[in-house]
């Protein structure tokens, strides 16, 4: 059975779409003019450098520093509009530009999503990387522990024509994810519904042979879940459940939690998968052969389907 294989730009620290204004360009004489006009400011100067230096390495350099560079200026002109406190998200559009962002009125927590984001790993990553690689057009991604948004707007601002139903604690959180929303231009995809319970909502696709991926958010929460949609489970309307279980070095792990959402899940046929590192990027693994694993994925025979077609 061949699996998603998935890679991105963004879950590769060595090729970053915004690298850090200390890492230089190769040492040559050209490379260390620009990397000097780059950490002074001086971005367009340092870009010219690149690239006309003919070192194609340099000018790959070259082509990131624009995209940060077109990155900052389209987030300039948001906060200049009011939006406040943005963080963008480290995967961008073709243009350079930010895919999303993600509005904060908590300037600390801004500051601190900023510094995740655009760190190592990036914010909920796993998650992101399997939405962007198995949703289809006319999927729908119901995300029931969003947080701040991040994989819900990731989701709708994909290349896949997807729905996403975010479900909110109250309504402060729901104004906030629809502003999100709002500055991503992704508004039309994503509907925040504040304080209902997942079996209210409708998960059964308008497109034949799309299907509905749920983030359960803990463990612990998979099974009362699953308890409240288990008539749309017996019509296969759900293809995959997203859960964390928490790294295997935290003290907090609670492993009942763990065996009994990969019981429930394997009752109605699930398999259970872990994002690992291959050699093309991150790939899907059966999730007991992870030590480390965070995100848990438990896919549907129909699901799993999809990757032999």
């Amino acid at each position: 059975m061949s699996m998603p294989n998935v890679t991105h730009p963004w879950s590769d620290t060595s090729s970053a779409l915004f690298p850090e204004l200390t890492i230089a360009p190769p040492a040559t004489d050209a490379g260390r003019v620009a990397a000097t006009l780059f950490e002074t400011g001086f971005v367009d100067a340092a870009i010219a450098m690149a690239e006309q230096s003919g070192d194609a390495t340099l000018q790959a350099a070259a082509h990131d520093w624009r995209q940060r560079q077109t990155s900052d200026a389209a987030l300039a002109a948001m906060i200049r509009q009011g939006a406040g406190a943005l963080v963008p998200s480290v995967s961008a559009r073709s243009d350079g530009t930010p895919r999303f962002v993600v509005q904060f009125t908590d300037l600390d927590a801004a500051s601190a999503a900023i510094s995740r984001e655009h760190g190592e790993h990036g914010v909920d990553s796993e998650l992101r990387l399997f939405l962007d690689e198995v949703l289809q057009d006319g999927d729908r991604f119901v995300d029931t522990a969003p947080g701040a948004g991040f994989a819900a707007l990731s989701a709708a601002s994909g290349h896949a024509a997807a729905s996403v139903i975010v479900l909110c604690e109250d309504s402060r959180h729901r104004s906030a994810i629809e502003q999100s929303a709002r500055w991503s231009a992704s508004s039309d995809r994503i509907v925040a519904r504040e304080g209902g319970e997942v079996e209210e909502i409708g998960l059964a696709p308008a497109v034949d042979g799309a299907t509905t991926i749920i983030h359960a958010g803990s463990a612990a929460a998979v099974a009362p879940l699953l308890s409240g949609v288990r008539s749309a489970l017996a019509r296969g309307e759900i293809g995959a459940v997203a859960w964390r279980c928490g790294r295997a070095d935290e003290q907090g792990r609670d492993a009942e939690s763990l065996q009994v959402a990969a019981a429930v899940l394997g009752v109605f046929g699930f398999q259970h998968f872990a994002l690992a590192d291959g050699d093309g990027g991150a790939e899907l693994v059966p999730a007991d052969a992870m030590a480390s694993n965070e995100m848990i994925f438990s896919l549907s025979p129909e699901f799993l389907a999809r990757f032999d077609a």
